[in-house]
């Protein structure tokens, strides 16, 4: 077999273990598409949520800002996705502008998003992130990265469903999400054809395993961490949300 075929194989292996990871059908999904939240569930939710989408761009904006000059491939298939994330060249597009048209539809104002603190899961994920991506080497940095992209898939194939049982809700409202069950499908390829052209060896290969696997079992304690803080005592059910 071929170093090239070798590679292939691996990255199918990697990309399959990722896909199939507990993360993806996490307590905190599986709850949110079988059960209507309360206003403040919800909110509680998304003001989380909010927070890390809009730090994690500026972290992939590190790792790119970080990736060796001469890696063309790498750079490119990251240029890709934070062009897709900052709206494809038109701001009014970016993600997160349309996660925040979504936050006015669920009651949240700017000055409500700027004021929400991190839940400690959720920070901690995030420097997780930044260790991989900033003070990492490069290519445990893209193990990172594709673990990222592959595993966010999964999410919206529970919010889009889930978020259409609110009468609240327009089909406007709800873009940021609809998009996402596309949009990050092709996150993940892009990723993956990055590792393809970027690791030369076994031994790159097995950093950038390494950094997947370190990145999705952050992302699985991020989501424990956000069902403690939506479905806690301290947020106890009440009556769903109706108005």
């Amino acid at each position: 077999m071929t170093q090239a075929a070798d590679a292939d194989a691996f990255v199918d292996s990697l990309v399959g273990e990722l896909t199939r990871h507990p993360v993806n059908s996490n307590r905190f999904f599986q709850t949110f598409l079988s059960q209507r939240l309360t206003k403040s569930q919800l909110q509680e939710w998304l003001g989380q949520y909010h927070y890390f989408c809009k730090q994690f761009v500026k972290v992939l904006e590190g790792l790119l800002s970080r990736t060796p000059v001469d890696e063309l491939e790498m750079r490119v298939q990251l240029v890709k996705t934070l062009h897709s994330e900052l709206g494809s060249g038109r701001s009014e597009h970016a993600h997160i502008r349309l996660l925040e048209r979504f936050a006015t539809a669920a009651g949240l104002n700017e000055t409500d998003l700027q004021r929400i603190s991190p839940l400690p899961e959720v920070a901690e994920y995030l420097a997780v992130l930044h260790r991989l991506f900033i003070e990492a080497d490069y290519l445990t940095a893209l193990g990172a990265e594709l673990a990222v992209e592959v595993t966010a898939a999964a999410e919206f194939r529970y919010f889009y469903p889930g978020l259409l049982r609110y009468d609240q809700f327009s089909a406007d409202d709800l873009v940021f999400f609809e998009l996402h069950l596309e949009a990050e499908d092709d996150h993940g390829l892009w990723l993956a054809d990055a590792v393809r052209k970027t690791a030369q060896s076994s031994a790159d290969l097995n950093r950038v395993a390494t950094g997947a696997q370190t990145a999705v079992q952050a992302w699985q304690s991020f989501w424990e961490g956000i069902y403690r803080g939506v479905f806690s005592e301290l947020n106890p059910p009440a009556i769903p949300w109706n108005n």
